[in-house]
């Protein structure tokens, strides 16, 4: 993961201070719960996505039932 280098509002989630330049698990958790999907999402190409997509298509689900 590359982490920009603002500082987000959850100081804290950081190990020792906030001036660590080195965020948390606690902080990759919470940014992978939210935006995990978006991601795969977003990079097709991705080998994890590809599988995720290949077990969808040959779900007997109703194509309304697919997580996105």
């Amino acid at each position: 993961l590359r982490f920009s280098g603002q500082t987000p509002a959850l100081f804290f989630r950081y190990l020792r201070t906030p001036s660590k330049s080195i965020v948390s698990e606690a902080t990759v958790t919470a940014y992978l719960r939210k935006s995990i999907f978006r991601l795969f999402a977003q990079n097709p190409q991705l080998s994890i996505t590809k599988i995720i997509r290949s077990k969808q298509n040959s779900s007997d689900f109703d194509a309304n039932s697919m997580a996105s």
